[in-house]
């Protein structure tokens, strides 16, 4: 199908590319440009440096006939006011025969963060966990109404970890955020693109953040409905309220720009919480990204490789795979 493929796209060459080359409207650029905030991070000599954690999960798994091996972690990077660095995590290797598996590998490792999220938020002064907020409560919340009872689900339990992740976000606002390096979310400009797009685009590579957000505020519905959602759960399990907010981030000018998600209480100084957190993060930006979250990343991720060393310590290194090729 390859050369029929590639006649197709010479055949829509000019439609596909006035999408990507989108031509934006004089007012739409200058509204993009009004909601950013020219901000230069600053690091104060005189003040002692915040400590900083990085979270992040990754997982493998490998097919068999009957079964699968998977390999599910979440690590935690933490890097000490005075530049010591830490790192450490958490393993769950096992069998499964689910139907569903990549699917409850990603609320195993939801969890699992959540989980490294508790035992490391005593020792540092600022979290910072790789991924959405409000993308991992969604399926926290969508796998407790499903009540699956899949292997994930029952090491998971979606239902008792959301509520897990509603209570510290809950107690220590302040201490936590949520980044995400790719995004098409559109609840900042509704535009056809993501808002990631256009941010990273039409910002002249300033550093700074777009305006904050109340995420009920979202022009995508299903976004705003949720934000509400995770307000009256908030407020049932704590007894408390805290709202999630957005906003884009370009922590050093020409670099990439990256959606951060936080929660605020209703009335709080949002701009001046993402001010605080521009200027704690600055001392431990690599190429505009927060290094621990870098190294977490590294640390995290489960290779082929891996999984392979894993199969021979294991043994069934030529068990049958689940897709093997039909003999001619």
């Amino acid at each position: 199908m390859l050369p029929q493929t590639l006649d197709r796209a010479l055949s829509m060459f000019g439609t596909l590319r006035s999408k990507i080359d989108e031509v934006l409207l004089v007012d739409t650029v200058r509204r993009i440009r009004s909601a950013w905030v020219r901000y230069t991070p600053r690091d104060n000599p005189y003040l002692r440096r915040v400590s900083v954690a990085g979270i992040d999960s990754g997982y493998n798994y490998a097919e068999y006939r009957g079964y699968a091996l998977y390999v599910v972690n979440a690590v935690w990077v933490a890097i000490g006011s005075g530049g010591e660095e830490l790192a450490d995590g958490l393993v769950d290797i096992d069998i499964s025969s689910s139907t569903a598996l990549e699917y409850e590998l990603s609320i195993l490792s939801i969890a699992m963060e959540i989980e490294a999220m508790k035992r490391v938020l005593s020792d540092v002064d600022i979290v910072l966990v790789d991924g959405s907020l409000v993308a991992k409560f969604y399926r926290l919340l969508r796998a407790g109404e499903e009540g699956l009872d899949g292997l994930g689900m029952s090491k998971a339990r979606p239902g008792t970890y959301m509520k897990e992740l509603l209570y510290t976000l809950a107690l220590h606002p302040t201490k936590i955020f949520f980044l995400s390096k790719n995004t098409n979310s559109k609840d900042v400009l509704g535009l056809v693109k993501g808002d990631l797009y256009y941010f990273e685009r039409y910002t002249e590579g300033c550093a700074g953040y777009s305006k904050p957000l109340l995420l009920e505020e979202s022009s995508q519905r299903g976004t705003a409905n949720l934000a509400k959602v995770f307000r009256r759960l908030v407020k049932d399990v704590v007894g408390t309220e805290v709202l999630p907010v957005v906003t884009y981030v370009r922590l050093e000018p020409f670099a990439r720009v990256y959606r951060l998600e936080l929660v605020v209480e209703r009335g709080e100084d949002v701009d001046s919480r993402v001010r605080y957190f521009m200027d704690s993060i600055n001392p431990y930006t690599v190429a505009g990204y927060p290094y621990p979250l870098m190294r977490a990343d590294q640390l995290a991720r489960v290779s082929d490789a891996d999984l392979e060393r894993i199969k021979a310590v294991l043994g069934i290194v030529g068990d049958p795979y689940a897709r093997e090729p039909l003999a001619v």
